[in-house]
């Protein structure tokens, strides 16, 4: 199994498993006393281990036998995501969880849905692209389900601004290496992608930003509505 394939049986697995561990995780979180500690073992030893998994995987990129400048640096917004959500876990810390919540499944969920992995299970990037993703999604949804996290629109200004960031130091690596980390350079992935449906560089920059802020937009209606809800009984 050294390739793999979107869409195929093996994707279909990827999700099931991701969303069953997920789902695991948010029953035994919530049957948890409520006077026991914020951050649990659990939480912590995971959290910590992903870290590790995260730094070692890099080095070993940058050292090993796969290294790519185009893709073994980390600079995608998903390899940063993954880290906010070990930090997440550790810490509560509330910026964290806004740009977990809005930019991990806002923008991250693409890549889980539409992976451009072409590596498959014989083969480490397949687990390191799993794991990443798995981790972002699946703490994301245990910070709302679990934790109580709930967004606010000042987190959704912390997010946009957060990508707008990115982009502004990702954006001249690109031009300046010909790389195409986050998407926003001129080359496009050697896989189809939901980029080739965007339009020309630079014109897709504007398509990329308005549907980025618009389907985090999309996940704060759900919150600003139970609030006005609320408030009207």
């Amino acid at each position: 199994m050294d390739t793999f394939e979107a869409f195929s049986p093996l994707h279909g697995v990827v999700l099931l498993v991701i969303a069953a561990l997920t789902a695991i995780a948010i029953i035994v979180r919530r049957r948890r006393a409520p006077n026991t500690e914020p951050v649990g073992p659990f939480e912590r030893s995971y959290a910590i281990a992903y870290l590790l998994f995260w730094v070692g995987t890099f080095i070993w990129l940058r050292v090993g036998p796969l290294y790519d400048p185009l893709t073994t640096y980390p600079l995608q917004l998903c390899h940063w995501c993954g880290v906010f959500a070990s930090l997440v876990l550790l810490t509560g810390q509330r910026i964290l969880r806004a740009i977990l919540y809005f930019c991990g499944i806002g923008l991250c969920t693409q890549a889980l849905l539409t992976p451009l992995l072409v590596e498959g299970p014989a083969l480490f990037p397949f687990w390191f692209f799993w794991m990443t993703h798995g981790t972002i999604i699946g703490v994301a949804l245990y910070d709302v389900v679990a934790r109580g996290y709930r967004p606010t629109a000042r987190d959704y200004g912390i997010a946009c601004l957060t990508a707008f960031a990115y982009v502004v130091i990702v954006l001249p690596i690109d031009l300046a290496t010909g790389w195409n980390y986050g998407f926003v350079g001129p080359s496009k992935p050697d896989v189809p992608s939901i980029v080739d449906l965007l339009g020309p560089w630079p014109e897709r920059l504007l398509a990329i930003t308005l549907i980025s802020g618009g389907v985090m937009g999309i996940l704060l209606v759900p919150w600003l509505a139970a609030r006005t809800f609320t408030a009207r009984r």
